[in-house]
């Protein structure tokens, strides 16, 4: 039932809810032309409330907002399920009442539009709506900015310590702030692909690897930004298809450190919708704010990948790729012994080597020196040590106890005789071993190395001989 109008509206202030009700309408949006055939929405009910000041629509774009400023009648349509009205908004069932050339009211149903309710009374509604509602609520405003700037903060304060931390705090960011879906993040150079999918509830989720040749298709687009709201006008490849459930998608470039792009995706997941001139502004703010902070976290990551770089070659022995002195005297001082998990250490000094050097060259020596750390590596297990700690000194940390340090230097002595082809140099290994149980490895490898000097004093030909 309609409200009884009066002479004098202010005798009887009409909320917009109240108009919304009688109509029997869930949204009430009320538009004021701004120019030409540009019609700004300032203010309403349900969502008309909500999206005050932030809907802009063109009476060239929108069939049913032209067909309403066409006629006198009122204009009405329904559907089995919601379908985009306006921009942003969606609804099962709307009516369309042109007041004059400058004001449209648009009344929203979740259902069908109730038969009681006649074109006579949506336009004596939609006038007490339009007398009511002149302009935008500086609070409103000032709302809205409030969003923007909250939204923005929280993608400034939030961790961030590595690139994808970076990009997948934007995508998430974005994806909640501007009630989407799904959003997606790609940068091409680097294969980069971040995706936040808040549709657990209906236990859907997407992986990088369902979405790959769909954003690849995508990346080729060259207009950003790009907002659809209505997906099945521009379709985009699967799974962003509107037979996917897609509804609305809006396209925003990212173009530092690297080019790429964000998607996100309004879908029937939840209430239907498009965006808002709100989240269209918001999504370009949250992008601008986010650019930076990944060109900061790039850097990070490029420091850090520097560092552990250095940080492997300082570290390593450049002629056979082992851990060198450094990296073996760290493992010892970090490295415990125990009864119930002992640990040994093998000691090699490649005898006749500086004779090798003088007679062939260094780099026969070399070779020979990295033939003997393959032997040493394929004779051990993964998580034992084998390094390099002297110019022809090897060294193995092994987990186990003197049993396994014999097995060990068998394999090593079989390895070293079934290796040596024809025309290499031969070569000899003085070799010692010990092993701890509850004592410090630095005296563990000073038995060790005593066994091996004592063997390296021997005659070449009473050694053990290895021969590679």
């Amino acid at each position: 039932m309609a409200p009884e109008p009066t002479a004098n509206p202010a005798q009887r202030a009409v909320s917009a809810a109240e108009i919304a009700e009688a109509a029997g309408a869930s949204d009430l949006f009320v538009f004021r032309r701004v120019g030409g055939r540009r019609f700004a929405h300032i203010g309403g009910a349900g969502r008309g409330a909500g999206w005050a000041g932030i809907v802009d629509i063109s009476a060239d774009e929108e069939p049913l907002v032209g067909a309403a400023l066409s006629g006198d009648s009122v204009v009405r349509r329904s559907q089995a399920e919601p379908r985009q009205v306006f921009g942003p908004y969606y609804a099962r069932s709307v009516a369309v009442v042109r007041l004059s050339d400058d004001t449209l009211v648009v009344f929203g149903y979740s259902d069908d539009i109730p038969a009681s309710v006649s074109d006579e009374e949506l336009s004596e509604l939609a006038q007490f709506a339009s007398e009511g509602v002149l302009e935008v609520a500086p609070a409103k405003r000032l709302a809205d900015e409030l969003e923007v700037l909250n939204a923005v903060q929280d993608l400034l304060h939030g961790p961030a310590e590595t690139f994808d931390e970076a990009l997948q705090h934007l995508v998430d960011q974005a994806t909640l702030s501007l009630s989407c879906e799904v959003g997606v993040a790609y940068i091409p150079e680097l294969g980069t692909i971040s995706i936040c999918d808040r549709r657990e509830a209906l236990r859907l989720s997407l992986r990088s690897a369902d979405v790959a040749d769909a954003i690849a298709v995508i990346a080729e687009r060259r207009s950003f930004p790009l907002c659809i709201q209505r997906a099945d006008a521009d379709e985009l490849p699967a799974p962003f298809r509107s037979a996917d459930g897609v509804l609305a998608y809006y396209l925003l470039e990212l173009t530092r450190p690297h080019a790429g792009f964000l998607l996100l995706v309004h879908t029937k997941a939840s209430a239907p919708r498009g965006f808002t001139l709100l989240c269209q502004s918001l999504g370009t703010k949250l992008v601008d704010a986010a650019e930076p902070l990944l060109v900061a976290a790039l850097l990070r990551d490029t420091m850090r990948d520097e560092l552990e770089r250095v940080s492997v070659e300082a570290r390593s022995d450049p002629v056979t790729g082992l851990a060198n002195r450094l990296a073996w005297n760290e493992k010892l001082l970090t490295a415990t012994p125990s009864i119930e998990e002992p640990l040994s250490i093998i000691q090699c000094d490649c005898r006749g080597l500086k004779q090798i050097n003088d007679t062939h060259g260094h780099i026969v020596g070399d070779e020979l020196l990295r033939r003997v750390a393959a032997v040493l590596t394929s004779s051990v297990r993964t998580h034992d040590l084998v390094a390099r700690i002297g110019g022809d000194e090897f060294a193995i940390l092994l987990h186990g106890d003197e049993d396994m340090a014999r097995v060990i230097v068998e394999r090593i002595e079989a390895a070293l005789v079934v290796g040596r082809a024809v025309g290499q140099p031969a070569i000899q290994l003085a070799i010692g071993t010990s092993t701890a149980r509850d004592e410090s490895l630095e005296a563990t490898q000073q038995r060790a190395d005593a066994q091996m000097l004592e063997a390296k004093r021997l005659p070449r030909g009473a050694s053990r001989r290895m021969s590679a």
